[in-house]
């Protein structure tokens, strides 16, 4: 991806941490490609949090692009169907 293994999830981290509407980040760096997948802050159901995703996620997409480089999967995580992140670390977790 072209930065060192601690700079992509801190630049992650970084940006997630000035956007206020990120719940947590999870990497997935493998060999050829970058999966990142975000939850975002909760809202009154997962049909508005989807919302939200939908609403958003192509800016989330510029920002990152332009803070990271590189290419990479953007994923959505439904707290409500998903189950639990195997094989990917979690960068970055907002205050309660």
């Amino acid at each position: 991806m072209g930065m060192g293994t601690t700079a992509l999830p801190e630049a992650i981290a970084a940006w997630a941490a000035s956007n206020p509407k990120i719940k947590r980040v999870w990497l997935a760096d493998r060999e050829d490609e970058v999966d990142l997948t975000l939850e975002p802050q909760p809202v009154a159901d997962s049909e508005e949090s989807f919302a939200v995703w939908m609403g958003n996620c192509e800016l989330w997409r510029c920002a990152l692009q332009a803070r990271i480089g590189g290419t990479f999967e953007l994923r959505w995580f439904d707290p409500d169907a998903a189950g639990p992140m195997t094989g990917n670390v979690l960068v970055y977790e907002s205050a309660p």
